[in-house]
Parts: structure tokens; sequence; C-alpha cells
């Protein structure tokens, strides 16, 4: 099994390498290994992103439940007090 660290630095190669190809301005061709790892990638970090995001809302909640949220939110440079100037 291949670790972490080498598929990051393997999806960086090939993101890098497809970055260079972009700059010639001719069409780019993407061999099916690195189409897949690319894809796997970006399924990767779409499932991260959407634990994260759920993480985040039951933070919220919780800081709801509590009356503090907006002092988060506040402390985040979430949403701006309108009072403010």
């Amino acid at each position: 099994m291949v670790s972490g660290k080498d598929v990051a630095k393997e999806v960086e190669r090939v993101r890098k390498a497809l970055r260079a190809k972009l700059g010639s301005g001719a069409d780019v061709v993407v061999g099916q290994a690195e189409l897949r790892l690319l894809l796997d990638e970006v399924g990767r970090l779409m499932q991260s992103n959407d634990r994260l995001r759920r993480q985040n809302r039951r933070v919220r909640l919780k800081l709801q439940r509590v009356g503090i949220a907006e002092d988060a939110a506040r402390t985040q440079g979430g949403d701006d007090d309108p009072g403010e100037v």
C-alpha cells in the first residue's frame, strides 16, 4: 500500500506537470493513471470538506444552545456586527 505522503507527493508532481503544460497554450493530454490519481484526490478532498462542514455545523449548534455562538463568530472573523464602525 502507498503511504499518504507518497500519494500527496505524486499528486503535487502531477499537478505541477499539468500546470506547466497549460502554460504552453496548447491542448493538454492527460494520461489515464494521472487522471485517476487526480480524480481520487478530488474525491478525498470533497469527503473531507463535507466532514468538516458537518463538524462545523455541530459546533455552531452546540454554541448556539449555550448562547455563545455570536461571540464565537466574531472571534473567528464571522458575521460583522453592524454596530461596529
